[in-house]
């Protein structure tokens, strides 16, 4: 039977570039040659030499040649062992073809379909090791993106825990004014109870009053220190609470502060009946946070002053509003305020955390949004929660 007919160099053709997997398609065309043209044996090498064989079909035959020769970049042949021997040297490696029988016609024909379709093979090897170099650049593309990530969440870690240590610092400031005040009254009392025991003076009925009045002290000194420690607790799982009591628990830390420097801090309460299941003190931090970027912003001269903090919530979310009337931000950073770094309080020794590690709380551990913008003589936050976070009593 004639191997000259359209069937065996369609087949020949057809069988090059259907995997981008360079040996399964090697494997292939050398399946679809070593039947079609009637071989009895046919091997690919990576290398150059026997030992490189890395896929072989049919008789194991030992073939030996000039490897010289497939530099050359040509289909050539020759005799071995009463054997044919075509050698196809390609763009990775060569594709040896042993055949029975002499050199005739047919056999002719064999190389000259070997040979002719050289190209085209090594275009399908480019297309292999370019979707393996693709591949390769995807898995270390994933690995980075995979790294950055772990890195990215680490640093945001260290700079919510800066950011809390900053606030935390200016709050160790205000309990210590808050505490100087309550201290001193358990002084005064405690005073007086001992130089009406040295008088012979103490009535029993003026000291019960004065214990209670100590016992009242200690209270609130107590109360302070559990308002300062649920704000440094670590939120490790979502937990349900009132939105209001959050938010008159977070005006509680800073209200001596703000009375301190003037300025009023009301809160417009909307949301008694509003029950969010979310991370609690992270929802604090971001509040104080914003709380005291807008008490940054005031002049120690301005009459009037107040943050006003709102809360509400429809159909579509729940709004907590932070609005002072502190002259509003520049138009032409206002953009930029939520970024790393970035302050309009260098005077004031700003770091450039709050409103950022805000934004990162809101966004992407509470699932919200968060933008500023200007309102009549000030600024305005607005932060939205999703709905499907909240519960309505």
């Amino acid at each position: 039977m004639t191997l000259k007919n359209d069937e065996v160099l369609f087949e020949c053709l057809n069988s090059i570039g259907n995997s981008f997997e360079l040996e399964s398609m090697i494997s292939e065309v050398m399946i679809t040659y070593y039947r079609q043209t009637k071989a009895i044996y046919t091997s690919y090498s990576k290398g150059d030499g026997h030992d490189d064989i890395i896929i072989n079909i049919g008789k194991d035959s030992h073939i030996e040649f000039d490897k010289e020769k497939l530099k050359e970049n040509r289909c050539f042949n020759f005799i071995q062992d009463d054997k044919a021997v075509v050698v196809l040297p390609l763009k990775i490696g060569y594709l040896t073809f042993v055949y029975e029988g002499k050199y005739d016609e047919e056999m002719e024909y064999i190389i000259s379909l070997i040979s002719r379709f050289q190209k085209k093979i090594n275009f399908a090897i480019s297309a292999c090791k370019g979707v393996e170099a693709l591949e390769s650049f995807n898995a270390e593309l994933e690995h980075k993106v995979e790294v950055s990530s772990k890195k990215i969440s680490e640093q945001e870690k260290v700079l919510l825990v800066k950011s809390k240590n900053i606030v935390m610092g200016e709050m160790i400031e205000m309990i210590a004014h808050q505490w100087r005040q309550p201290i001193t009254t358990i002084g005064m009392i405690s005073n007086n109870i001992i130089l009406n025991m040295l008088l012979d003076e103490l009535d029993t009925s003026i000291l019960k009053e004065d214990l209670e009045g100590i016992n009242k002290q200690i209270r609130y000194l107590s109360d302070t220190i559990d308002d300062f420690r649920n704000f440094f607790k670590e939120s490790k799982k979502e937990e349900e609470f009132v939105l209001s009591d959050v938010i008159t628990s977070s005006i509680a830390l800073l209200e001596k502060q703000f009375a301190k420097a003037g300025i009023a801090l009301i809160f417009q309460n909307k949301c008694q009946n509003i029950v969010l299941k979310t991370f609690k003190s992270e929802l604090v931090q971001a509040l104080i946070n914003i709380v005291a970027n807008a008490k940054e912003a005031f002049d120690d001269e301005q009459n009037n002053k107040f943050v006003k903090i709102s809360c509400s919530s429809d159909a579509n979310g729940i709004y907590i509003d932070i609005e002072d009337n502190a002259g509003g931000i520049d138009e032409e950073i206002i953009r930029n305020v939520f970024d790393l770094y970035f302050s309009t309080k260098k005077q004031k020794n700003g770091t450039g955390l709050g409103l950022y590690v805000s934004k990162i709380i809101i966004c992407e551990h509470l699932h919200g949004s968060i933008t500023a913008k200007n309102k009549n003589s000030g600024a305005i936050f607005n932060i939205i929660l999703p709905v499907q976070k909240s519960v309505v009593l």
